[in-house]
């Protein structure tokens, strides 16, 4: 393991606990079990907005006090005079899957995320480019991406939201889509910065996505085509290859020469309820110590590394492996959660399959089966004051979505860095070289469950004003990662250089500790329960008993 100076701090603040944004402290080790659910492709406007009360859509419209929920923004849109037009326009209603029977060709809609979407849709920090690809005869005086998920879709968001924490400043650290979105989740970086490469590829993040069916480093495709350098510019692959050594939460390089690349720190897996194992969403296929167990490899993932830590439908697991080891007292101190494509809230064709409205289910079904136990478990029989991984062993389940998806949402980045050249991240732009030409992203929607959660919190709440982008209120994918690393007593991913989003998470500054304003130590909490459409089995034998299968993301 790699320490250094930088690391000082870090060791000095987990030796003792940290003080909270209220004065509090929170002891390292408060949580046993963290749980990180990854759902798709939406912001806080798109998801929440059904919460907005009746007046004008340019106002703030918040399901509880406190929310930075708008109805409504600026949008170049087409009009039946054949030119675009920069006007307020209200969002409207769709569907979960978002299927769209209020325009001339009804369609799925399924808005630009790409690196180049964010520059479009960021429009110099003016937020009004989200209709750059909708703006044709198809769509006059109206833009698909300026639109809220209807409520009737999504109530278990709503009542997890008010219940427990909900954040109004939650970041995706990158810009673009869904492969480097799940490597900031995982690794807290997409760019291939260990070992140390002397041609300087760390500088330069992967931005986009490949073929979905074949990816990560079993890909034998062409060339992966664009990454981004530190000046914002794309550019080719420098390694020709979607395998490359960069550590993660978990894993380190440097520990590859022991026999294993496991940090070794805390126990984890990695939940896939797809079969595909070599998919976008599959973090870990695209790291050679997970895939391979070493720093290098080819062909399919294999070893010891990948079987002991990637959890996937069949061999002895159901369709939803999570729910095995929660019923199993199976489940490590630290878990990554990725739904199907069906219960991922990602955009569904009707026309293709059912429309799908599942992900809040899901969701909810997970946080049940840790705080009230469901019947059928062995080891956390239902009880809603005696759960295993409630009560005894205190677990934290924060639910993220990967990326915005294209949907529109009012709140500019907190900063968007740009290097004057594609070679450099220099100092005057970003105080430690980080960051350059990708971050930060748009909103995302978190929210926090835990039995230290304070009931219907709301992180960065805008009482006068929103936005309200204050510290220690802003909080990005890195914060999941130092929060989870604060914890369990964990060095920084990088501690020789800090590249890496969990040293660099906008609120690990100052002695504070991401995520913990959000919890009040001293006043545990009994468990509310999410009540759902479907049971947690629904999921665990979905398409055994609809005769489908396991439902990839599609190129986004």
């Amino acid at each position: 393991m790699r320490f250094s100076s930088k690391l000082l701090p870090a060791l000095l603040l987990f030796s003792c606990g940290a003080a909270l944004a209220s004065g509090q402290t929170i002891p390292v080790g408060t949580f046993q079990h963290i749980i990180i659910v990854v759902q798709e492709n939406r912001t806080p406007d798109n998801l929440f907005g059904a919460g907005a009360p009746s007046g004008a859509c340019n106002s703030a419209s918040a399901f509880e006090p406190g929310v930075d929920i708008q109805s409504g923004g600026y949008a170049f849109v087409y009009t039946s005079s054949g030119t675009l037009q920069r006007e307020f326009i209200c969002n409207t209603a769709l569907p979960l899957s978002a299927w769209d029977k209020n325009v001339s060709t009804p369609q799925i809609i399924d808005p630009d995320h790409s690196f180049i979407g964010v520059g479009e849709d960021y429009d110099k920090r003016k937020m009004d480019g989200f209709c750059h690809e909708y703006n044709n005869s198809s769509f006059v005086g109206v833009c698909p991406p300026y639109s809220f998920v209807q409520k009737s879709d999504m109530q278990p968001y709503f009542d997890i939201a008010t219940s427990y924490g909900f954040a109004n400043y939650m970041f995706q650290t990158n810009q673009g889509a869904s492969f480097s979105a799940h490597q900031f989740l995982f690794t807290g970086t997409s760019a291939p910065v260990e070992p140390h490469d002397p041609n300087g590829y760390y500088l330069d993040f992967a931005s986009e996505n490949s073929g979905f069916n074949d990816s990560g480093c079993p890909y034998t495709g062409p060339a992966w085509p664009e990454w981004v350098a530190p000046n914002g510019t794309l550019m080719a692959d420098p390694r020709k290859s979607e395998c490359y050594t960069h550590d993660s939460l978990v894993t380190d390089a440097a520990d590859c020469a022991t026999g294993h690349c496991d940090r070794g720190l805390v126990s984890w897996a990695y939940y896939n309820s797809m079969a595909l194992s070599t998919v976008i969403w599959d973090a870990p296929s695209a790291i050679p110590e997970v895939c391979y167990g070493a720093i290098s490899g080819s062909g399919p993932c294999g070893g010891t590394e990948w079987s002991s830590h990637i959890r996937l439908p069949g061999k002895g697991y159901s369709e939803a492996p999570i729910f095995d080891d929660l019923f199993n007292c199976k489940l490590p101190q630290v878990s990554w959660v990725i739904p199907d494509g069906v219960w991922s809230d990602h955009p569904q064709d009707p026309t293709q399959g059912p429309a799908t409205v599942y992900g809040p289910s899901w969701v909810g079904d997970i946080i049940d089966a840790v705080g009230g136990g469901i019947t059928g478990s062995t080891c956390n029989p239902p009880s809603t004051t005696n759960a295993l991984y409630w009560t005894q062993q205190p677990t934290l389940i924060l639910v993220v979505w990967d990326d915005w998806g294209g949907w529109f949402d009012h709140v500019s980045p907190p900063k968007v860095y740009r290097s004057p050249n594609k070679t450099s991240c220099p100092t005057t732009v970003q105080p430690n070289g980080w960051g350059c030409g990708y971050t930060y992203g748009f909103r995302v929607p978190l929210l926090v469950i835990s039995p230290y959660t304070k009931a219907g919190y709301v992180s960065g709440s805008c009482q006068l004003h929103c936005p309200n982008l204050q510290f220690p209120y802003i909080h990005d994918f890195g914060s999941l990662l130092a929060f989870t690393e604060y914890n369990f007593g964990m060095p920084y991913i990088d501690a020789a250089n800090n590249g890496y989003a969990d040293y660099n998470a906008p609120d690990n500054q100052q002695g504070n500790v991401p995520l913990s304003d959000f919890f009040s130590i001293s006043n545990p909490r009994g468990f509310t329960n999410i009540t759902t459409a479907e049971p947690f089995s629904f999921f665990q034998t979905y398409h055994a008993k609809t005769g489908t299968k396991p439902e990839p993301p599609d190129t986004d």
